[in-house]
């Protein structure tokens, strides 16, 4: 039997592939490559995809994608509404603009500080994915090219919210994956401030949620892992921890507040808010055994 195109127009012989290990991951078909550059830590590319829209790529790993918005609304929503009155946040390794385009959603923000060390990033993020870059011009914000290890060991702000958003564990930024900067960030954060760490697939690098889980136990006193799915992502699955100095703060959720975003968010909602935090059982032994 002769196979069916059903899109005769995806004639491109361009291919992105996204693989863990060279194993296993994600191909996707490309239309057509929109820039390819390189900075002093990595390789920075653009690609016009057919499922995903325009594709970013750094170091050869698919890190954002025009088309997808459950990472960066995991990675912002649920520590914003468990905190009670979030008016400051730190964002390392924001210059994607999509984890800044969500905060930019709680009207509560006074100032976002976002450090990300490849000046490249953000000035190929305003050129090709221009409803990313929109928070960089709000009066709210504020960026800085810095390693973020660097930025919160070399001042005293104090943030209500941390996020790091490592995209790659072992990649241009190691200085993230320390327990000297797990303490910094445990300085640098509220008393009832809360930090989320990225901490990548469970299932294809499980030991990096355990480990960094071990790395942060000493210095606070309550952390939660969760989870969602990402389809661009390796297995289609990404965990997060969030890590506070109080057990009882990751058990709060502001549902006012939640009124206020909800229709503004494609996949993060109150029952998902709930749901991510319920682990399936290899997860539990991963975290708790």
């Amino acid at each position: 039997m002769n196979e069916v195109n059903l899109y005769p127009e995806s004639v491109s012989s361009l291919w992105i592939q996204n693989l863990v290990n060279g194993l296993s991951g994600l191909i996707i078909k490309v239309k057509q490559a929109l820039y390819c550059g390189s900075s002093p830590f990595q390789k920075v590319e653009v690609f016009e995809t057919y499922s995903y829209g325009n594709v970013l790529c750094l170091g050869g790993n698919v890190v954002m994608t025009e088309n997808e918005d459950a990472y960066h609304e995991m990675m912002v929503h649920p520590a914003l509404l468990m905190h009670k009155n979030p008016r400051t946040v730190c964002c390392i390794g924001g210059g994607d603009g999509g984890c800044l385009k969500e905060l930019l959603k709680h009207p509560s923000i006074e100032k976002i500080v976002v450090i990300e060390i490849d000046q490249l990033v953000p000035e190929t993020i305003k050129n090709y994915f221009p409803s990313f870059a929109e928070g960089f011009d709000d009066p709210r914000t504020e960026m800085v090219i810095d390693d973020g290890y660097n930025f919160l060991n070399s001042n005293e702000q104090i943030f209500d919210v941390i996020l790091v958003d490592s995209f790659d564990p072992g990649g241009p930024v190691q200085s993230l994956e320390t327990t000297d900067f797990h303490q910094i960030v445990s300085q640098r954060l509220s008393q009832d401030g809360i930090a989320v760490f990225q901490t990548d697939s469970p299932t294809i690098r499980s030991n990096y949620l355990r480990t960094t889980i071990q790395s942060i136990s000493p210095f606070f006193s309550g952390y939660n892992p969760y989870i969602c799915h990402i389809r661009s992502f390796p297995d289609g699955i990404c965990s997060f921890l969030a890590c506070a100095h109080k057990k009882e703060t990751l058990d709060q959720f502001d549902g006012e507040r939640y009124n206020t975003i909800m229709s503004q968010c494609n996949y993060y909602n109150d029952a998902i808010h709930r749901g991510a935090f319920m682990l399936p059982q290899y997860l539990n032994r991963i975290v708790y055994s």
